[in-house]
């Protein structure tokens, strides 16, 4: 069990035990302050140690909690919020592989990949802010802040294209082969027009924001996208 996961499975039990139930609206405002603070405490801390052990499911399921309630009915409401994560949790912690899958499952990248990246030696081109923006990607992604990863996802697509020896991302699609074309083609005509809509539409009365499932699909037309640029480096040193 990692330190993050100790960590929120403890403080999983102290919302679950915290007296929150015997301060109401109606108490005196300064017990209302205390209650409220208190548990304020506990939540913002739960929600950072979930967010560290790497689980996307469970980071969407806290990332939008507003963990800075200020009236007493709010810190109800954040509480009975709060347990769906802390059920999840705890269903999830059972499981004596948990850390090891959750680990898995957060990386958008295959840290295995991301590890082969970070080794080449390139005369030609420096892929150091490849590698820094797949790093920050994947930590994005762990963390269920999926706005920065699909506008991460479509900057490295733009940023590859001189690998290749080419100016755009369409035009490594174009050139790449049969089988290579149909999967990068998914990055170019989906997961970029996904990144486009979050980041030119203007604000609106009501917002929707982007899900796991909007970006999860993506991981292994990703990946090959990634081999491809290990493949055309190495190439270049060989």
């Amino acid at each position: 069990m990692t330190a993050a996961l100790s960590l929120a499975i403890q403080l999983a039990d102290e919302i679950e035990t915290f007296p929150l139930g015997e301060c109401g609206p109606s108490d005196d405002p300064d017990k209302q302050y205390a209650y409220v603070a208190g548990f304020r405490d506990i939540a913002k801390r739960f929600v950072g140690a979930v967010k560290r052990i790497g689980d996307p499911d469970l980071s969407s399921m806290v990332a939008s909690l507003n963990t800075s309630p200020e009236r007493i009915n709010e810190a109800h409401e954040l509480r009975a919020e709060l347990f769906v994560a802390v059920d999840a949790l705890k269903e999830a912690a059972k499981d004596p592989n948990y850390s090891t899958r959750a680990a898995s499952n957060a990386a958008f990248l295959n840290s295995e990949v991301l590890m082969r990246l970070k080794a080449v030696q390139s005369s030609r081109l420096d892929p150091g802010k490849l590698v820094k923006m797949c790093e920050e990607l994947n930590d994005a992604y762990a963390r269920g802040n999926y706005i920065s990863s699909v506008l991460l996802l479509r900057a490295i697509i733009n940023h590859i294209p001189p690998v290749f020896g080419a100016d755009t991302f369409s035009e490594v699609v174009a050139q790449a082969g049969r089988s290579v074309k149909a999967i990068l083609t998914r990055l170019n005509e989906d997961a970029r027009p996904i990144a486009d809509l979050h980041t030119h539409m203007l604000m609106r009365r009501k917002e929707n924001l982007p899900t796991k499932n909007q970006i999860e699909p993506y991981k292994t037309s990703f990946e090959v996208l990634i081999q491809e640029v290990l493949a055309r480096l190495n190439s270049d040193e060989a």
